[in-house]
């Protein structure tokens, strides 16, 4: 293997920019010893069919979409349902005869979701395997392969002391978290229409913040931290094997019938042929079935925010979370919430490390010039000096303006928990994988987990989860003031 490629674990891999937007991902064919194809026959955009494919022996280019169920990579290894899929597809090939033979090759492309049809008819890839939902409109600008999974439902998957959903009309005046940009929600409002016509409530439906996936969703609904969530109902079983606490009411879809596919471009007969070939071999989760699941967060723990112990101590630190939240420019819940998770609101607690406290800062740090808040051993001394470095730490370290401002909170919360030189150096390491280094979620994370592991990964996203159930539970009781005072009783909010 040439020391111009990459070697992660078994797996050979290039990143590259492509217009801001494209990873490359390219597996080594077991047992070949074949150099990966060049980067041209890659990048460069090609339309052909399998044929042409063989005679040019050129790799079958798979567009893909990274999230943590269908394609992803933990410490440098590609996993996902789609991954193992395509990687089935690939040996697929290499037994169809000898034109393929050993030089069968599948090369893993990863665009954004939006991105993946556009790039397939443009040349840029020759197979989608994304968990792609056959639809009318998406069938009038591709050619689909036979299902390799029919009958998908989307579900809603409820903690487990939520009340129980027998029939989708028991989900009527009940609220349903569902991740921003995807199918549940257009779905869901047409489930509402039909409600509406039967004079029933219509479902409540909150969508989350883009930093939150359907699988960050179900960990909390898990942590009993949210009710319910929407997912597609196999998803939801097999992530219910690591949240055994949640439950997927599979028999009571709220949208049913769709089918997942692999597309193609309408001219690629030949491929089309194969795909079909192979997906008679593995559909209905006969491969999926067999795969080794691998969750792309070690070790979550997630615990509920808002459970009543949590709620008081909240409310007794919420007037210095407030007062200093606003002396340094930043959302007061999400300083709440970046105290649970470090502290769990435990002035007393101390890290092996030296750090104190609720913000679990070290009294050093504190003590630098650049905080200047010397005795962290009282609550306000603690969460003055926590909340000032974390400004310090966008300030100092972040303030490119190309940075959106959202961003420059996560990259500074990175950095509380991996110290700003490491979070820049991902942020490198993000750009030459063709990710966004002014980005966090789904971009300098996934640098992040490459690299180091999941430990500031999963402390970003559980800040965010917390911050997520503060805020609404927040509205809950504003709400609820607001009505008290519609009937002339005093407000009851606390914080």
């Amino acid at each position: 293997m040439k020391k111009t490629h990459i070697l992660l674990g078994s797996a050979c891999v290039l990143a590259l920019i492509l217009g801001g937007a494209l990873l490359l991902f390219v597996a080594k064919t077991p047992d070949t010893g074949d150099e990966p194809p060049s980067l041209a026959r890659i990048m460069d955009p090609w339309k052909g069919d399998l044929d042409d494919m063989v005679r040019e022996r050129r790799p079958v280019r798979v567009l893909v979409s990274y999230d943590k169920t269908n394609f992803f990579m933990v410490r440098g290894r590609m996993r996902g349902l789609e991954y193992e899929l395509m990687r089935g597809y690939e040996k697929h090939l290499g037994k169809s005869g000898p034109r393929f033979g050993k030089t069968a090759r599948v090369v893993f492309i990863a665009v954004p979701f939006d991105r993946l049809v556009p790039a397939l008819l443009e040349g840029r890839g020759d197979v989608v395997a994304a968990g792609l939902t056959v639809t009318r409109d998406r069938e009038r600008k591709v050619a689909f392969t036979e299902p390799y999974r029919t009958g998908i439902r989307e579900i809603a998957v409820g903690a487990k002391d939520a009340p129980a959903i027998g029939t989708p009309e028991d989900l009527a005046g009940k609220t349903v978290w569902v991740m921003a940009g995807s199918s549940y929600k257009p779905h869901l409002e047409t489930f509402n229409a039909e409600l509406r016509q039967r004079h029933r409530q219509a479902v409540r439906i909150r969508e989350a913040d883009q930093g939150l996936a359907t699988e960050d969703l179900l960990e909390m609904v898990d942590a009993g931290i949210i009710d319910y969530a929407a997912c597609e109902a196999h998803r939801a079983e097999l992530w219910h094997r690591a949240l055994p606490d949640t439950r997927p009411y599979v028999d009571a879809p709220f949208s049913a019938g769709d089918s997942l596919a692999w597309a193609v471009r309408p001219g690629d007969r030949k491929l089309l042929e194969s795909l079909n070939a192979y997906a008679a071999r593995v559909r209905e989760g006969t491969l999926m079935g067999n795969m080794l699941f691998k969750r792309y967060f070690e070790d979550r723990n997630l615990v509920n925010p808002v459970a009543v112990r949590e709620r008081k101590l909240l409310a007794e630190y919420a007037p210095l979370f407030r007062k200093y939240a606003d002396m340094y420019g930043f959302d007061w819940l999400k300083i709440a919430a970046m105290a649970y998770q470090e502290s769990r609101f435990d002035m007393g607690r101390r890290s092996s490390k030296g750090a104190v406290g609720l913000m679990q800062i070290k009294p050093s740090t504190a003590a630098d010039p650049n905080v200047n808040v010397p005795d962290v051993t009282t609550p306000e001394g603690n969460i003055h000096a926590g909340v000032k470095y974390l400004r310090f730490l966008k300030d100092r370290y972040f303030s490119d303006p190309s940075i959106p401002e959202q961003a420059r909170v996560d990259f500074a919360l990175a950095a509380y928990n991996a110290g700003p030189a490491r979070v820049n150096e991902l942020r490198t390491r993000a750009g030459k994988m063709g990710l966004d280094p002014n980005l966090w979620f789904r971009n300098v994370e996934y640098a992040a987990y490459e690299t180091i592991g999941a430990e500031t990964v999963t402390y970003v996203a559980k800040v965010l989860i917390y911050y997520a159930a503060y805020r609404t539970m927040n509205q809950v009781l504003e709400e609820r003031d607001a009505a008290r005072e519609k009937q002339g009783l005093s407000p009851e909010n606390t914080f």
